[in-house]
């Protein structure tokens, strides 16, 4: 699985919209993310409850991060809005009615007091904002919120394809979790760093908070074949070509080659075919088995003269081919022998 974590850098709240992502009545705030709506009429607090209900929403209750987003929604209000929070009254203890966590610290200042009464309505004066015990019986706003689904994330099957945050080179939104399912054996490439999965399904999973936004990330994905190793170490001469050959290589194909011969001898490598799509599709040819910590000796693609010959400095060759998901070719053939050092 590969996690990806959002590092924000530039605040400009003011280009985030997604009205279109709200229900009518209901309007976006992009500081929070969610889409919110505030009563005409006055209830008491089960009538929020029900009212926010039978608009599809649910009484706001206040997470991490929402309460100066709801102070600016709120300060002009004449009669304080319910708040989906109220206190048990058999352990005294206050609790969020929609079983999110009730975060004490959202209290305006000398709150709560215990006669003033069991439910709680938001004091949206910037001063002194934050919740306010209130009886359960007053008539308040209906304050009401949806979270939309502002993620682009889902599942894509296939051979490639790309995956982007929401609203891509635009900003992305506060309080995202976005689960981008992508199902193959795959490759990806974020902001030039390659990962690969160790199966045929990855997992990308995009996070943000409530704090700062920005404008994201764009990643490809593919599909790639790794072929079991094709090792010669048995014989002194042999011949190796890429997949399928003569006939066209697969798209998304990757094969390695090791050839090893007695210490001391070297291996005289000679290419007599060469076809490939230019540039992505390749074959890199290596003095040594180790790829990770050597650079290639030469990397081939497209047209080549033949024949095309090379002498090993030792006793190992390693090679390795690759093709994108765009074209086809004939792709390559080689012949190559043990030489004894005179």
């Amino acid at each position: 699985m590969i996690t990806i974590f959002a590092f924000l850098t530039t605040t400009l709240f003011a280009v985030v919209s997604a009205d279109n992502e709200c229900p009518y009545g209901y309007k976006f705030y992009p500081e929070t993310a969610i889409c919110y709506h505030v009563s005409e009429q006055l209830f008491d607090f089960d009538g929020a409850v029900n009212y926010c209900e039978n608009t599809d929403g649910k009484l706001v209750s206040l997470i991490q991060g929402e309460r100066q987003g709801v102070t600016n929604l709120t300060s002009h209000l004449f009669v304080q809005p319910w708040i989906a929070s109220r206190r048990n009254l058999t352990t005294r203890v206050w609790y969020n009615i929609d079983g999110s966590v009730f975060i004490t610290g959202q209290w305006a200042s000398g709150e709560p007091t215990i006669t003033n009464g069991n439910c709680a309505t938001f004091r949206g004066k910037a001063e002194t904002s934050g919740l306010q015990a209130t009886q359960c019986y007053q008539q308040q706003y209906a304050f009401c919120k949806i979270v939309p689904n502002l993620c682009n994330g889902g599942v894509q099957n296939g051979s490639f394809g790309s995956i982007q945050s929401p609203q891509y080179p635009d900003q992305y939104y506060n309080k995202l979790l976005c689960y981008y399912y992508l199902n193959g054996g795959l490759t990806g490439n974020l902001t030039e760093q390659e990962f690969s999965s160790k199966g045929s399904l990855l997992l990308v999973v995009f996070r943000t908070n409530y704090v700062i936004t920005d404008t994201g990330f764009y990643a490809t994905w593919n599909v790639q074949r790794i072929q079991p190793p094709i090792v010669a170490n048995e014989t002194t001469s042999g011949e190796l070509h890429s997949p399928n050959y003569p006939s066209n290589y697969n798209t998304f194909d990757k094969q390695l080659y090791y050839i090893q011969v007695k210490t001391g001898a070297r291996i005289n490598v000679t290419i007599d075919d060469f076809s490939t799509q230019p540039t992505f599709d390749f074959l890199e040819i290596y003095s040594s088995w180790n790829q990770t910590f050597t650079k290639p000796v030469t990397r081939i693609s497209g047209n080549l003269t033949t024949p095309w010959t090379w002498l090993s400095p030792g006793n190992e060759v390693s090679l390795k081919f690759v093709s994108d998901g765009s074209q086809e070719y004939r792709g390559w053939h080689m012949l190559w022998s043990m030489v004894e050092n005179e």
